[in-house]
């Protein structure tokens, strides 16, 4: 039988968005965005760096009967068992287009509050401009954001596509078509990488999984260890495909209970393992455990794009990834982003919750 649910919770809006916070008081930090991590606080020591050889070349995995591909694969099992992310190079995505992605961004974060608030979000869902789902005893993520769903394109909610913006509309409806093409190839790698048929997970995720594109704005903020952009958690995807800033740095990977900063590579795509996936393999692949900490002085935007099965669909271990000698260490589970969103508004680890007790 599958899990389906957790209870409620009951779910609020800031009053305030960050950037019109900032500007009525620079140095005044709201209890609400008050976090107590101690990691963040660096008392002269600085982060680890993550490892450089995480970087994956797709080029070189488009050719599955090469000695390079093999090689390649092998580079990306180990990538994304032990540190459940990696960063793509030569995907085919043109620079162009993702440094327009980033302008149309940064546009619509610039424009008076009245207009955003024009595509904002409702309390009962999460897509539009606002900020994150969050209980009433959680601290609010120092950022803000536009969330919108690009896939299947018919359910896309066009009335919260800022018009506003030039091109903004156009702009993201082709870079949602180049992510559906670096997200078919990046899942059959993946696939092959466990000795799996190539579609594996291309046919879980099916003709109405789901994509969004989530545009994050973090303002700077005078006290960068009180708060933070996103608290640590893992995405409740099969996978997500991020656009970080080009000249901001702030993205950090957990590993082996230790934070490590995630360099900014010029054009590379960073790829995460999901929840979902995690699920899906048995726990062979790592759904990768992550933050985003603030600049003193520098504003920084990225644009994350997760995909998920349908919402509707029971996902559990593939039968193939578990046997006697590795036992089915997770549950089958329906609509996982609602329970996933449940555990995340309480800062909880859904993925836990998920696993079957040895």
């Amino acid at each position: 039988m599958a899990l389906t649910s957790v209870p409620p919770v009951k779910l609020e809006l800031p009053s305030t968005p960050i950037q019109e916070l900032i500007k009525s008081n620079t140095n005044l930090i709201p209890d609400r965005y008050v976090v107590s991590d101690s990691s963040l606080k660096s008392n002269g020591c600085v982060l680890p760096w993550m490892d450089s050889n995480i970087i994956i070349d797709l080029q070189l995995l488009l050719d599955f009967s090469s000695p390079c591909a093999e090689k390649e694969l092998l580079k990306l099992r180990d990538a994304l068992s032990s540190w459940g992310c990696f960063q793509l190079v030569n995907h085919g995505v043109a620079s162009s287009l993702m440094d327009q992605l980033h302008s149309v961004g940064k546009e619509f974060f610039a424009l008076p509050l009245e207009e955003k608030q024009k595509y904002s979000r409702t309390v009962e869902w999460f897509e539009g401009y606002g900020c994150d789902v969050v209980s009433e005893d959680q601290p609010i993520n120092w950022n803000d954001r536009l969330h919108l769903r690009i896939h299947p394109p018919e359910q896309r909610n066009l009335k919260l596509w800022p018009d506003i913006v030039p091109n903004f509309r156009e702009t993201l409806d082709e870079y949602a078509s180049e992510m559906q093409k670096v997200l078919e190839i990046m899942l059959k790698a993946i696939a092959k990488s466990l000795s799996l048929e190539e579609n594996t997970f291309s046919n879980q995720l099916g003709e109405n999984g789901t994509f969004f594109a989530r545009f994050n704005f973090y303002p700077p903020c005078p006290d960068p260890d009180r708060v933070l952009g996103l608290r640590p958690h893992s995405d409740g995807t099969l996978i997500t495909i991020l656009l970080q800033d080009k000249d901001v740095e702030g993205l950090q990977v957990l590993k082996d209970d230790q934070w490590y900063k995630v360099p900014v590579i010029p054009n590379a795509l960073v790829i995460n393992v999901g929840d979902q996936l995690e699920i899906l393999t048995n726990g062979i692949l790592k759904s990768s455990v992550h933050r985003a900490v603030i600049d003193k002085e520098k504003e920084r935007m990225s644009v994350a794009v997760p995909s998920s099965v349908a919402i509707d669909n029971e996902i559990g271990p593939l039968s193939e990834l578990f046997d006697k000698d590795r036992p089915k260490l997770y549950k089958n589970v329906d609509n996982y982003i609602p329970t996933f969103q449940q555990h995340y508004a309480r800062d909880e680890s859904a993925i836990n919750a998920m696993k079957i007790q040895q």
